[in-house]
C-alpha cells in the first residue's frame, strides 16, 4: 500500500502541470468547506436559515466548476488534433470566471429572498 502511495506521488509531482496542482489544491480547499460548513450548520443546527444553504451549495458549485476546469485544462494539454476541439486556455477560463460569477449572483439572490 505504501509503496502504491509512493509510487502515485511521484508520479503526480512528476508529470503533472503546475496550473492542474493549483486547481487541485483548490478542489481539496472547497472540498475542506463543504465539510466544515456542514458540520457546523449540523452542530449549531443552521439549516433553517437560508445562508447556511447557500454557503454549501456554493462550495458545491464551486468544486463542480473547477472539476469541468480541470478537465478541459487537461485536454487541451493532451489533445494532438486541434480541430476537434477548438479550445483556447484563455476561453476556458474565461468561462469558468463568468459561470463562478452567475453562481454567486444566484447564491446572493438566494439569500435576500423574502
Amino acid at each position: 500500500m505504501n509503496e502504491n502511495v509512493n509510487n502515485f506521488y511521484n508520479k503526480y509531482m512528476n508529470f503533472t502541470l503546475k496550473k492542474i496542482k493549483f486547481i487541485d489544491i483548490y478542489i481539496i480547499f472547497n472540498l475542506f468547506n463543504i465539510i466544515l460548513l456542514s458540520i457546523y450548520a449540523f452542530v449549531f443546527s443552521l439549516f433553517k436559515e437560508k445562508i447556511a444553504h447557500a454557503t454549501i451549495f456554493t462550495a458545491i458549485g464551486n468544486v463542480t466548476l473547477l472539476i469541468a476546469l480541470r478537465v478541459q485544462v487537461i485536454i487541451i494539454q493532451k489533445i494532438t488534433n486541434k480541430t476537434l476541439f477548438s479550445l483556447k486556455q484563455e476561453k476556458i477560463i474565461f468561462d469558468f470566471v463568468l459561470c463562478s460569477l452567475i453562481l454567486y449572483i444566484g447564491t446572493f439572490s438566494y439569500i435576500h429572498l423574502n
